[in-house]
Formats: C-alpha cells, structure tokens, sequence
C-alpha cells in the first residue's frame, strides 16, 4: 500500500477548512463596516462588497432560524388555547355544582311541601299551605310573610305550623299574603299540657331566638321531668287546637321552667295555615 506523499500531507493540512473561510469573511465584512461608518470614503465600495457578500449568509441564517421562531410562536398559541379551554371548563363545573345545589335545595323545599300538606288536624279542620317568602327578623321584633291572604280563607288570629310543631299566629293579612307572629314574641301565649304525665299550663313567648317560658299549675310542678314533650291544650274555644306540638321541657340555669320551641323557627320554608276561625263561623 503506497503512503502518501509528504507534498500531499502539506497541501491537505495547509488548506483552509470552510468554516474557517466563512468566519473570515465575516469579520473582514464586519471590520469594513464598521470603518465605513466612522466617515471614511475611501471604504464606501468595500461596504458595498462586503453587504453582497454577506446578504446570502443572512438569507441562509434567516432560513435556519424560521422553523424555530415559528415553534415557539406555535408553543405560545398553545399555551393561549390551553388556558381558555380550563377556563371554559371551570366555568362549566361551577355551574354544574350550582345545579347539583339548586337540585337539593329543591328537594328539601318539596320534603317541607309534603310536610305541610300531609299536617291532620283535631276535629278535621281544614289547612292552607303556604309558602315563607320573608323573614323580617331585628333585635326586638321578628315577622314572618307568607304567600296566602283572604282570598284562601286566612283570618287574623289562626295558628301556623309545620310538620315539627307550632310556628306563630296570623296578624295581619291582605288578598294574597299575610304576616306571621313567631311564637317566641312575648305576645303570643298558648295553652299546652303534656301528652304523659297529664300537666297543664300556659307558654309564653319569650323575645327572638329564646326558648318559651313555661308556667304550670302549682301541682303539676313535680311531675314535668326534663325532656318532657307538651301540646296545645285546646281549652277554653282556643284558636289553637288540641294536639299541636308546641315544646320541649327545660329548666333553666336560674331554676325557670322552659320550653324548647318543636318547630324549626331558623328557617321555615314551606307552613300550614290552620283555618280555625271557618270553624267557628259555621
């Protein structure tokens, strides 16, 4: 095998590579215009040589570097199109999670509407349905409104319930709607008597959020253990019926006998509107 000969090595080694050329080129350009710049005429047509010479080494390096400004401008799309799509999404399941509520709100008000219409009443008296759409509560007064007037039967005076017990008394009402006393006002007083251990007494309302105070009969004193359920009476033609569930029995800290209103007073959605006074003017 013949080596090479020592002239050949020579020319091979000594032969600028390409890249080296380019460079070359480029920083002898650069050099002229940057002179070129600095007012020397002398330098005006290598300025123009060296702008013809570098003008396909910028379309080449233009060319190489699109593809990348367009991946990033294309990354920078995505990332745009990302963040609306969660966005959308998000709105999607907060409205979502206000059906699934609005869903359970509507099937507690039909449990408290079944409730309200399924309510017997002593002696068969007819009742009203209605619905709560008012709450005017202050620190000394509260008033409940509802949705019933004259126009079904509702007089001032007539007791309103709920499933769980005695909620208040008519006093005022129009065509289509009428305000509720609750039965915690000092205003209102009912006559009970427990359903076990045969006590009677008289409750009475004792200011907004407070339990009811409770007077019993000398006698009866003894008998009323804590815990003990009491109805209304229904003595004396009272507007409210025997059997109504008025309260839990409580002694107070200062030894007071209480009473734990039955009925949900926080937030009644749906009443029954006992229409007693029909009754009594038939």
């Amino acid at each position: 095998m013949r080596r090479p000969s020592l002239s050949s090595q020579r020319s091979t080694s000594g032969r600028p590579a390409p890249t080296r050329i380019v460079v070359l080129v480029l920083l002898t350009c650069a050099a002229l215009l940057i002179l070129d710049g600095r007012g020397s005429s002398v330098l005006s047509g290598a300025r123009t040589v060296a702008v013809t010479v570098t003008r396909p080494i910028t379309a080449a390096t233009t060319w190489a570097v699109a593809p990348i400004g367009a991946a990033f401008d294309g990354m920078s799309g995505g990332v745009d199109d990302l963040e609306t799509e969660n966005a959308e999404l998000r709105a999607e399941l907060a409205e979502l999670r206000g059906q699934l509520d609005q869903a359970a709100n509507n099937e507690a008000e039909l449990n408290e509407l079944r409730q309200a219409a399924q309510i017997e009443v002593a002696d068969s008296i007819p009742t009203v349905v209605a619905r709560v759409t008012a709450d005017r509560t202050t620190l000394t007064d509260r008033l409940l409104e509802i949705d019933r007037g004259t126009d079904h039967g509702l007089v001032v005076g007539q007791p309103v319930v709920t499933g769980d017990g005695l909620v208040g008394q008519i006093i005022s009402v129009t065509q289509s709607s009428a305000q509720v006393r609750p039965v915690t006002d000092p205003r209102i007083v009912v006559g009970i008597t427990s359903p076990v251990s045969g006590a009677v007494g008289v409750a009475q309302g004792n200011g907004v959020n407070r339990r009811l105070n409770l007077s019993l009969v000398e006698r009866d004193r003894e008998v009323v253990r804590s815990g003990a359920s009491f109805i209304t009476s229904g003595f004396d033609r009272s507007l409210f019926p025997p059997g109504i569930a008025v309260g839990t029995f409580q002694l107070d800290v200062g030894g007071e006998l209480t009473l734990v209103p039955s009925a949900d007073l926080e937030r009644p959605g749906f009443v029954s509107v006992i229409l007693t006074s029909v009754v009594e003017g038939e």
